[in-house]
């Protein structure tokens, strides 16, 4: 009997501390809002790559793709910005792109690049 309890105990300790280890923490929780340095964001730097990842992908902002404009050039991009349509689906109504939203920093600083006139830098 005694042996039975102190396997009971044992059991719950392992089970306690094995619960009590597994946990996941928000990033912005553990390292508060990281600042998002915009003041040197250029095209080819900053926004080329993000346009890549985000909206230029297969299917989408592409040759042959369905969305609306080829976002594989500067020029591309730069009509739909010259047009409001770019900053109006990205930056106002967060709808582009679907799927997989910007997160604040990447808004931050494509509203910078918006700001400075988007050079092509």
């Amino acid at each position: 009997m005694a042996r039975l309890t102190t396997n009971l105990y044992l059991i719950g300790f392992l089970s306690l501390s094995f619960i009590s280890s597994c946990y996941f923490d928000n990033e912005e929780e553990l390292y508060g809002n990281q600042v998002c340095d915009t003041t040197n964001v250029t095209y080819n730097g900053v926004i080329k790559p993000i346009i890549e990842s985000k909206c230029a992908t297969i299917g989408c902002h592409v040759a042959n793709g369905s969305a609306n404009g080829i976002f594989e050039s500067y020029a591309n991009v730069k009509d739909k910005v010259d047009n409001g349509s770019f900053a109006n689906r990205v930056i106002t109504v967060r709808d582009m792109p679907p799927g997989s939203a910007l997160d604040d920093c990447q808004i931050q600083l494509i509203q910078a690049w918006l700001d400075a006139g988007a050079p092509n830098n």
